[in-house]
């Protein structure tokens, strides 16, 4: 499995670790636990820390891409943790046309990014 995840209730925050590949099984539990907690709370903070990203399963891409759209505002923050040279460019970029704030840590800076995310 290339990708855990936690949920945070009461901060309304999820975090997810992507660590290798992610296959369609490992998006659709994320997504689902994703929907869950808007349901619940309404809009929600994640954090993601990004290890390794090996790509995905070819049938991500379309469902990603639909879920980005349809919960693109149901997200006020994400916080992306990298050490990847282009992820973390790609994300400040990415984040100049997202209606929530991204910021980007270092893998070493995981408590900066939850405090970044709890201050808000």
């Amino acid at each position: 499995m290339a990708t855990e995840y936690s949920i945070f209730p009461e901060e309304k925050r999820i975090e997810i670790i992507v660590d290798g590949k992610i296959t369609q099984q490992d998006f659709d539990r994320v997504a689902d636990e994703m929907e869950e907690l808007i349901d619940n709370y309404g809009k929600i903070k994640l954090l993601e820390e990004i290890r390794e990203f090996d790509g995905f399963d070819p049938s991500v891409l379309w469902e990603g891409i639909l879920f980005d759209i349809e919960h693109m505002k149901d997200f006020s923050h994400c916080a992306v943790l990298t050490d990847s040279g282009w992820i973390g460019p790609f994300s400040k970029a990415a984040g100049a046309f997202l209606p929530c704030k991204v910021r980007v840590f270092s893998l070493d800076q995981i408590d900066e990014a939850r405090a970044w995310l709890n201050s808000e």
